[in-house]
């Protein structure tokens, strides 16, 4: 009988494996993998707070007085949707594409209650705490699960929130993926194995599937093509281009002047447990 830390290390050795292939095919590893698509996740993003079920929640409990830190802030949806309605929020964000991203919006808002600390959470100074701590889909590549989670925990003062995927964004265009590289797509550790390393840890969170909106949308061909490029993982050539235009004009639908995957939905699930 496998672990609960065990499976989901498994599950990123076979994703990771696949992955590595996929990018020796291209001479190239995934070390900027954040730098190549960090705005298109800008872009994807950036409106897409207002309704969102974890800024619902959290908007909730937070007051004027409350200390916040968002551990993987990315380009900000969080830190900057939550910083007007929170005393201080820290981002700690290791990518500096990402944060320049928050940093300008930030900026152009006239927000001066955000702190910023450019790491991963591993790295991150061990006193950096807040009442409420929020994590949204960082996990699913994280190999020491343990130490990160005991971190976040550690970290925080009031409660912590964990926000993760059932529907993982690769499940949507595993076809595409299929039909390039002739195998299935390996996806990576979804809710329910993060909930099962808590057990283990003899952290019993509480758990609340909530069903968004899917936050992928283009708005051209030519924007998806060269986005879908750099997530499938393919060389960048005329052939190849043409080959994935080709079945994006048969697969994309056209609704609210964007083109959208035909998915109507994504399931999440908001980790989450009081200290």
């Amino acid at each position: 009988m496998t672990t609960a830390v065990e499976r989901w290390n498994a599950l990123l050795s076979a994703r990771a494996r696949q992955m590595d292939a996929a990018y020796a095919r291209l001479g190239r590893t995934s070390a900027d993998f954040w730098e190549r698509r960090a705005r298109g996740y800008y872009r994807s993003t950036k409106d897409t707070t207002a309704r969102d079920p974890l800024f619902l929640k959290v908007r909730d409990v937070v007051t004027q007085q409350t200390t916040v830190l968002d551990v993987g802030a990315g380009t900000g949806r969080f830190t900057l949707a939550l910083a007007p309605l929170v005393k201080l929020i820290t981002a700690v964000e290791p990518n500096s594409s990402m944060l320049n991203y928050l940093r300008h919006d930030a900026s152009e808002r006239g927000l001066t209650n955000i702190s910023y600390v450019q790491t991963t959470w591993q790295d991150a100074p061990e006193n950096l705490s807040a009442e409420i701590v929020l994590c949204s889909h960082v996990l699913y590549p994280i190999v020491d699960i343990v130490p990160f989670l005991d971190k976040l925990s550690a970290a925080t003062r009031i409660a912590c929130y964990i926000y993760m995927r059932a529907t993982h964004i690769d499940s949507v265009t595993a076809h595409l993926w299929r039909h390039f590289h002739g195998d299935e797509r390996c996806l990576p550790p979804g809710y329910i194995n993060a909930v099962d390393v808590l057990y283990e840890m003899g952290i019993y969170a509480n758990l609340e599937i909530v069903k968004v909106p899917p936050v992928q949308h283009y708005p051209s061909y030519d924007v998806a093509v060269e986005e879908l490029l750099e997530q499938l993982i393919l060389p960048d050539n005329p052939s190849t281009r043409e080959e994935l235009r080709n079945l994006l004009q048969n697969w994309l639908i056209e609704q609210d002047g964007v083109l959208k995957p035909p998915v109507n939905e994504m399931v999440f699930a908001i980790i989450w447990w009081r200290k």
